[in-house]
């Protein structure tokens, strides 16, 4: 009986362990929702990296190109949100692991409401959850060939 309930309570363990990757990442993405990462913020250093690499860019060059790493940020984060679930604690529920990236991305937005130089965007939510939704797919094709 009572290995009974220590094999449990590892099972516990175990599965709250698989959480901690996931918590660990909607902490770094809810930092990234904060003021520090405001474009005004960001800009202070990818578009000096951005004129060191394309010195002959004109400014509006260099701010689209600033824009675009950030929107494909929100793609990138999300992709790897949904890998942690589908890989973890949600792994064979490819499915609520998308539903968890998109709830995720409106609460996200959400948050950036409240924050002083921030603001919502539903363009963002469906740039989110479209990254979460890639992955997705190629969970899917990978899946099939192995």
């Amino acid at each position: 009986m009572q290995s009974n309930s220590i094999r449990q309570a590892e099972t516990s363990e175990e599965k709250w362990m698989q959480w901690l990757p996931v918590v660990f990442w909607i902490t770094i993405l809810f930092i990234f929702s904060t003021s520090i990462f405001t474009a005004a913020q960001t800009s202070r250093i990818i578009e000096p990296i951005l004129r060191w690499f394309l010195p002959g860019a004109s400014a509006a060059t260099i701010g689209l190109m600033h824009m675009m790493i950030r929107k494909a940020a929100h793609f990138t984060n999300y992709g790897i949100l949904f890998w942690l679930l589908i890989r973890g604690p949600l792994y064979g529920r490819p499915y609520t692991a998308l539903a968890l990236c998109v709830c995720y991305a409106f609460l996200d937005e959400g948050h950036q409401i409240f924050v002083p130089g921030r603001t919502a965007s539903l363009y963002d939510v469906a740039l989110d959850s479209s990254g979460a939704l890639f992955c997705r797919f190629l969970h899917a094709a990978i899946s099939e060939i192995v």
